[in-house]
């Protein structure tokens, strides 16, 4: 078991698109995904391997789009097993020719590219815990951005079968970073494990260095209802406790939710819609 997920893990990201046919294709063709299901207007995908499904794209040809400055998501990461696997994963994105970033966060070596619609994706393979940089003074964890080595990275790739990724982190742009700390800290009892990245904060359960990424680099509004990107996120926990001590903070809060079948729905303070769950699985 992957200690970073003992009792939290990700559901699957919904994503609202205008071009349905060509955004499913990029997450083929490009990542290697597989189609879980198929309806007329929505697809799920995921990874050979894997029952765990990654992505659901949900058509919205007629939806807005999604006004500058306006919360929603910065990337969806999905989180590798090894080097080995990210590097046949960046392989395979540059010989589809696919402009790609790539970043060195001490913690973790970080691809980074967006979907046809502009939705942002990491793909990112984790140091082992003991060669992560040592703790802040104040206990946070030392994540920083420098330039990543990809020829070293790339001469690692694996002629075996890419092992399937997870959701490693969701990474959101808010309005608001105290908003953030309060609905994913406070409520949903993460821990803040880093904030002194300017414009940003970062939190995680059981150890990570972080699950849920928040930023104001580019936002100053909540969320445009019902406009193109992110749809919802959803968490999934391992103990039906932790979502019942969840739903008590957020009626004690005077904030909105609604039961549903094994959690409950809600949404952020900028207006993202959230969904959490029991039954998280490694």
């Amino acid at each position: 078991m992957n200690p970073f997920f003992r009792s939290l893990e990700f559901g699957a990201v919904t994503l609202r698109v205008r071009d349905l046919p060509r955004v499913q294709r990029f997450y083929q063709d490009v990542l290697g995904f597989e189609v879980r299901s198929s309806l007329d207007r929505s697809v799920t995908l995921g990874t050979a391997g894997s029952t765990t499904t990654l992505v659901e794209l949900v058509s919205a040809a007629d939806a807005p789009l999604r006004p500058r400055a306006t919360a929603g998501l910065f990337h969806v990461a999905f989180l590798y097993p090894d080097r080995p696997s990210l590097a046949s994963a960046l392989e395979r994105v540059t010989d589809r020719r696919v402009p790609v970033g790539s970043a060195d966060h001490g913690v973790s070596e970080a691809i980074y590219l967006a979907d046809p619609e502009g939705n942002g994706i990491e793909l990112y393979a984790d140091r082992p815990r003991d060669q992560w940089p040592p703790l802040l003074p104040d206990g946070q964890v030392a994540m920083f951005t420098e330039p990543l080595d990809v020829e070293a990275l790339l001469s690692v790739a694996s002629t075996m079968p890419v092992t399937s990724p997870r959701i490693g982190h969701v990474h959101l742009s808010v309005a608001d970073l105290g908003h953030a700390e309060r609905f994913y800290g406070d409520w949903l009892g993460l821990s803040v494990t880093q904030r002194s990245y300017p414009g940003a904060l970062f939190l995680a359960r059981d150890g990570y260095h972080h699950h849920i990424g928040s930023n104001v680099w580019q936002t100053s509004r909540p969320a445009m209802p019902g406009a193109l990107g992110l749809d919802r996120l959803t968490l999934r926990l391992s103990d039906a406790g932790d979502v019942e001590a969840i739903a008590a903070r957020l009626a004690a809060a005077g904030h909105p939710f609604l039961e549903i079948p094994d959690g409950l729905a809600t949404a952020d303070l900028d207006g993202i819609e959230v969904l959490v769950r029991t039954g998280g699985r490694d």
